[in-house]
Order: C-alpha cells, then sequence, then structure tokens
C-alpha cells in the first residue's frame, strides 16, 4: 500500500508550479511550428496555391543560362524546367507557371536570401560562405576559372598575369581565386570589376585589359558568341579554381530541397542529363572526366 501523505508531502506549491510551468513549455515546443505551419505554410504548399513558382536567373552566362529571343535558355534553364517539372508532378498539378526573373549572381542569391525566388538557376558556384544565407541542391555542373586573352598576347600562363589588368565580373568568386592563385606563386594582378559580362568582354576588346576571367564554359561560350573588334581569342589551357555549380534556394525548408532534388536525381539516373549536355554544350566535346563523374554520383536512388 502507498502512503498517500508521505508521498504528498514532497507536492510543495512551488514543486506543482515548476511541474506545470515544464509541462506548458514542452507543449508551446510541440504546437508553436504546428502553428507557424498552419500560418504560413511551406513553400511547396504556397507554390501549390500559387500555381506559380519564381525562378531567379543569369541573363549572360551563355551557354549554361541567358536569353535567347527573350526567353530563358541553356544548360542550366533546361535543367531548371526538368525540376519544375518534377515539382509540378508532385504536387499533382495540371500546370505550373514559372516567373522568370533576371538578375546577377549577388542579386539572384539575395532575392532567394529574403524568399523573394523560390529556387535560383544559373551558374552560381556552391561555397560553405554562400551556404551560411541559403541553401544548394545536387551539383548541377562542374567547372573552373579561365583566362581570355586576345591572340597574340604574350601572356601564357598564370604568372603572366603578375602585375597585367584583369578584367572580371562584379560580386563572382573567380577574382578571389585568381589571386590566390597568384599568391602561391608571389604574383597578383589588377583586378579590373564589371558589372556584367559583357562589359567585362568589352574591356578586353578595347584593350583596357589584358585579360579576362570567368569560368571556363562561359568564357569559351561568350568567345564564340560576341560580336567584338578581335575577331579570335586564346582561352589559355590552366584551370585556377574548382567550380561546383548548384541551384539556390531559401533556406529552412526541406521540403522543397528534397523536391528538386529528387527532380534532379531522377535526370542523372534516366541519363537525360545526356540530351541536356549533348543540346547546350555538345559542340565543346564530350563531358570531362569530372563532369562524367558527377552525373554518376548523383544518381541518388529513390
Amino acid at each position: 500500500m502507498i502512503n498517500i501523505a508521505k508521498s504528498c508531502r514532497y507536492d510543495t506549491p512551488r514543486r506543482i508550479a515548476g511541474r506545470l510551468a515544464l509541462h506548458t513549455l514542452l507543449i508551446a515546443c510541440v504546437l508553436l511550428p504546428l502553428a507557424a505551419t498552419a500560418q504560413g505554410g511551406s513553400r511547396l504548399e504556397r507554390i501549390k496555391a500559387a500555381r506559380t513558382i519564381t525562378v531567379a536567373f543569369a541573363e549572360d552566362a551563355a551557354p549554361f543560362s541567358f536569353r535567347e529571343g527573350g526567353q530563358p535558355a541553356g544548360y542550366s534553364i533546361d535543367l531548371c524546367q526538368r525540376v519544375v517539372a518534377g515539382i509540378k508532378a508532385q504536387l499533382k498539378l495540371d500546370e505550373l507557371k514559372i516567373n522568370w526573373v533576371g538578375a546577377s549572381t549577388p542579386e539572384r542569391l539575395k532575392l532567394v536570401a529574403a524568399g523573394k525566388a523560390d529556387l535560383e538557376c544559373g551558374i552560381t558556384t556552391h561555397t560553405l560562405r554562400r551556404q551560411e544565407q541559403v541553401e544548394f541542391s545536387l551539383p548541377v555542373f562542374v567547372d573552373g576559372g579561365g583566362v581570355l586573352v586576345a591572340k597574340g598576347s604574350p601572356i601564357i600562363g598564370l604568372p603572366g598575369l603578375d602585375g597585367r589588368k584583369v578584367a572580371v565580373v562584379r560580386g563572382t568568386t573567380t577574382g578571389g581565386h585568381l589571386q590566390e592563385a597568384l599568391k602561391k606563386r608571389s604574383a597578383s594582378a589588377q583586378l579590373v570589376e564589371a558589372d556584367n559580362r559583357a562589359s567585362a568582354m568589352a574591356l578586353l576588346d578595347r584593350g583596357e585589359v589584358d585579360a579576362y576571367i570567368g569560368d571556363r564554359g562561359v568564357l569559351i561560350g561568350q568567345a564564340m558568341t560576341t560580336k567584338t573588334r578581335t575577331p579570335e581569342w586564346t582561352l589559355l589551357d590552366i584551370q585556377f579554381s574548382y567550380e561546383p555549380y548548384a541551384f539556390a534556394m531559401p533556406r529552412g525548408d526541406p521540403a522543397l530541397r528534397l523536391a528538386v532534388n529528387r527532380a534532379l536525381a531522377g535526370v542523372y539516373r534516366s541519363r537525360q542529363i545526356e540530351d541536356v549536355y549533348g543540346r547546350w554544350l555538345g559542340r565543346f566535346g564530350p563531358p570531362p572526366p569530372l563532369v562524367q563523374a558527377m552525373f554518376v554520383l548523383n544518381q541518388i536512388p529513390e
């Protein structure tokens, strides 16, 4: 038999009040997240209700992300459209409109971080510093920093950039990576920042800089498609950085991140990625070994 009086003597008003406070706190921890979900809903729920997804993209990064006939086009855009199709199927929607927003890399990341864009598709390098502000998808491409010069330039390697003026697009990771690479060789370059890739190319064309640095794939595409006074360019046979591209998303929404990664993994598993690569990058040759490995390693099973 339990001695009721002996057991109850420990339940002083202070102890009872403490227990009630603890129970209240536990209930709040459970109910508050549920209340927040009920009020705001997940981003996927809002996308479903609006039947619209807002996507920020790069307008001047051919052949990955650019405007063609006024419409977004390119390797990254093609992949992004397949991701949106996967989200549309997951949400069981008959139609999912894409609201495209063209912007520079810093602007795209700000739009995503502020929740004004649901997804970002372009040539954004996944870095840990950027991951403090946004989430990133599975990788969609692997590139590296390159150097474009006029044909006949005396610059043949990284040491040749020492003391030279070098154009770089403002807000990208390329400039910092170049200086790090040069520092290891006890050299440095004078970076001249341009607002966009067309402006950077114009600086090189007018002879105001000695070289133009950027991701190799984009430099090749730009050199092949831009009409300039100098008809021929040379892409130096060097790669001074590692640039893993990925799609950015707002932080704190694992359901959206999973939906995006599920769609990308499906593209890799089904080998649709070969069609995407062939359409936009096939003229440059087969995928480099590192890119091929990326396609295989991200065939994540369901």
